[in-house]
C-alpha cells in the first residue's frame, strides 16, 4: 500500500472533487462520493472535532460546519483510496472549531491524523489507525486492529474487539472490550482498564497510575507495570489466576483479597505470590517507587 504522503502527492494532480476556498465562518457541508467498500479512507484535519460512523453503503458522506480558518477542503477518491483533507489559514483563531461527521463503509480501513483535533469513531469492522496532538480519541462498537497515538488528549476504547495498541502522553486512557491482544503505553497519565475481555494484555505507565478491574479469563496473560505510579486492582471473589506482585524501592503491597502476605528482600523490594481459585489465568504486577493494592469490589461498595 502506498504511504499517506505518496497518496497526497498523487491526488494533488488527479483530484476528482476539490471544494472551493471557504470564505466565511459557518460554511455548511453536505457532500458525498461513491467509493469501494473495502478501500481506505484518509482524514487529515488540523483542527476541530471529527465524528466517523461506519455504515453499509458504498459511499462516503461528509456533513458539518467549518470554522473561519478553513481555506480549502479536499474531498476526492481514486480507485480504493479516498481523501478528506482540510487546509487552514495560518492565523490565531478564537471561537468554535470545525464540526464534521463522516459516514464511511464500515468495512473500509480508516487512517486519520490531526493537531488540535478530536476524533470519535464508531461502527467500523476493519483496521483503524490514527494520531492527534491535542485532542481526545474515542473508538466504540468497532472491531479489527486499532492503533492510536495521542499527546495531551484522552483515549477511550469501549464495546470493541480485535487487537489494540495505544500510546498516550499526559492524558487518561479508559479501556474495555473483548480483545485478543492489548498493548497500552502511557506517560504522565493514568490508565483505567477493564481486563475481563482480554486474552493477552500489557499496561505500562511512567508517572501515572493503573486502575484495573475485571476477572482474568482462563489462559489469559495480564501484565501491569508502572514506574513512579501505583497499581490498583479491584476484583470480586471469582478471580481464578496465578498472581505475581513486585514492588521495588519503597512501595507497598496491600493484599485485601486473600490472607497471603508479601515478603521483603534487599533493596527495599517486596514480593507476593499466590493463587486465587484454580489459577487458570495469570496476572503479573510490577512497580518501581509505587504501591500495589488488590481489594474486593464489595469493599468499595461498603465505603460508598
Amino acid at each position: 500500500m502506498n504511504t499517506f504522503f505518496t497518496f497526497l502527492i498523487r491526488f494533488g494532480v488527479t483530484a476528482l472533487l476539490v471544494l472551493p476556498t471557504i470564505g466565511s465562518a459557518g460554511e455548511m457541508l453536505n457532500q458525498s462520493l461513491a467509493v469501494e467498500k473495502n478501500g481506505v479512507i484518509y482524514i487529515d484535519f488540523p483542527r476541530g472535532h471529527i465524528k466517523v460512523v461506519g455504515w453499509d453503503k458504498a459511499e462516503v458522506l461528509v456533513q458539518g460546519e467549518l470554522d473561519d480558518t478553513s481555506k480549502q477542503l479536499t474531498f476526492t477518491n481514486q480507485q480504493e483510496k479516498t481523501l478528506i483533507k482540510l487546509d487552514t489559514e495560518e492565523k490565531k483563531y478564537w471561537g468554535d472549531a470545525s464540526e464534521l461527521t463522516v459516514f464511511m463503509p464500515k468495512t473500509s480501513l480508516l487512517r486519520f491524523k490531526g493537531i488540535d483535533t478530536g476524533f470519535d469513531v464508531s461502527k467500523l469492522t476493519s483496521d483503524i489507525e490514527g494520531k492527534t496532538i491535542s485532542g481526545d480519541l474515542t473508538v466504540s462498537k468497532s472491531t479489527g486492529k486499532i492503533t492510536l497515538s495521542v499527546v495531551s488528549g484522552d483515549v477511550n476504547i469501549r464495546q470493541s474487539s480485535g487487537l489494540v495498541k495505544i500510546q498516550s502522553v499526559s492524558g487518561m486512557v479508559d479501556f474495555s472490550g473483548d480483545f485478543e491482544q492489548v498493548l497500552i503505553k502511557s506517560m504522565s497519565g493514568d490508565v483505567k482498564a477493564d481486563i475481563s475481555g482480554a486474552d493477552k494484555l500489557a499496561l505500562k505507565s511512567v508517572s501515572g497510575d493503573l486502575k484495573v478491574t475485571g476477572l482474568v479469563k482462563n489462559n489469559a496473560q495480564i501484565k501491569l507495570t508502572t514506574v513512579n505510579g501505583d497499581i490498583s486492582y479491584r476484583v470480586d471473589n471469582g478471580l481464578n489466576a496465578k498472581c505475581e506482585l513486585t514492588s521495588q524501592f519503597g512501595g507497598d503491597i496491600d493484599n485485601q483479597l486473600t490472607t497471603d502476605l508479601p515478603t521483603e528482600a534487599s533493596l527495599h523490594k517486596k514480593t507476593l505470590s499466590f493463587i486465587s481459585g484454580q489459577g487458570a489465568g495469570a496476572i503479573t504486577m510490577n512497580t518501581v517507587t509505587g504501591s500495589i493494592t488488590i481489594k474486593k469490589m464489595e469493599d468499595d461498595n461498603l465505603t460508598q
